[in-house]
């Protein structure tokens, strides 16, 4: 099974292949995740994405490269500081908010053209105290409605090829 971990850093998830911009120990290969990956299409089953789609600037490019890689039926695991988290507005190198509506742009039919077929398989937050103790109900309009609820949201995309 080939399981790589764009933008790893030094957290490199065991057993992955680590790519990043810059030398950290746990980092396999250097590389700009910006342009194209140093891989053959179709090789990967398992990719991790953690803190890194925010600061990618062409994203669309980005998810393109991720889509060609993997193997049909590929998982690719996504967190991401959520769109009204501190989080994501506090680092000056993001470039982007995510919102679990940003990863539908990347499913099937697309209307930018995007050569991606993902299936959004899972959504998940970490959210923050006290509203993780309410019911899902009310989690979801603070949520949506109030700031600071989410830290982070966790994605679980499945490659769909033919």
């Amino acid at each position: 099974m080939v399981i790589i971990d764009l933008g790893c850093g030094k957290n490199k998830r065991p057993s992955a292949f680590g790519f990043d911009c810059r030398i950290e120990s746990g980092v396999n290969a250097i590389c700009n995740l910006e342009e194209l990956l140093p891989l053959r299409s179709n090789c990967v089953d398992l990719v991790y994405i953690s803190h890194v789609m925010e600061h990618v600037r062409n994203l669309l490019l980005f998810m393109e490269e991720v889509y060609r890689v993997c193997k049909p039926g590929a998982q690719v695991q996504v967190t991401v500081p959520y769109y009204t988290s501190r989080g994501a507005f506090r680092d000056p190198t993001h470039v982007r908010y995510i919102t679990e509506d940003t990863f539908q742009y990347f499913e099937q039919p697309t209307d930018y053209g995007t050569r991606t077929d993902f299936r959004i398989e899972a959504v998940s937050y970490e959210t923050r105290k006290p509203f993780r103790y309410l019911p899902e109900y009310f989690r979801k309009r603070c949520r949506r409605h109030l700031w600071n609820v989410v830290e982070n949201m966790y994605v679980t995309l499945r490659v769909v090829k033919s």
